[in-house]
């Protein structure tokens, strides 16, 4: 790839950034991801901090981001989600000790008194 110069590889990176700024529905995102991720075009192209560096100063450098810059947001809405059951929360030390006394108590874990409290007060909304 070095043997070919910054221009030839500029102008390569400009015509893909082209093709995809046609392509329908999409976003910003998804184009600098597919030119500038870890696995897209420029990565491939301009493998060193130098070819890079030299990329950046080219006409074909800003018109890619000029592209970039022109597609449209992605839509925003509500993300669904896949909820682990995994919930960390920091309490002070003495509201760890008083709940952890009350757990001892009643015995049960601490995890299941501290569920049981949230699902408490959540029923009663």
């Amino acid at each position: 790839m070095s043997n070919r110069s910054i221009e030839s590889r500029a102008q390569e990176l400009l015509t893909q950034a082209r093709k995809l700024a046609r392509t329908s529905s999409l976003t910003w995102v998804a184009a600098n991801n597919a030119i500038y991720g870890p696995s897209g075009l420029f990565t491939r192209l301009f493998p060193n901090a130098k070819d890079r560096v030299a990329f950046a100063k080219t006409k074909e450098s800003r018109e890619v981001d000029r592209l970039i810059d022109g597609l449209p947001e992605p839509a925003v809405g509500r993300q669904s989600r896949e909820y682990s059951g995994k919930f960390n929360v920091r309490v002070p030390k003495s509201l760890h000790a008083a709940l952890a006394n009350e757990a001892e108590a009643e015995g049960v874990s601490l995890n299941q008194l501290v569920v049981a409290k949230l699902a408490r007060h959540l029923q009663m909304r």
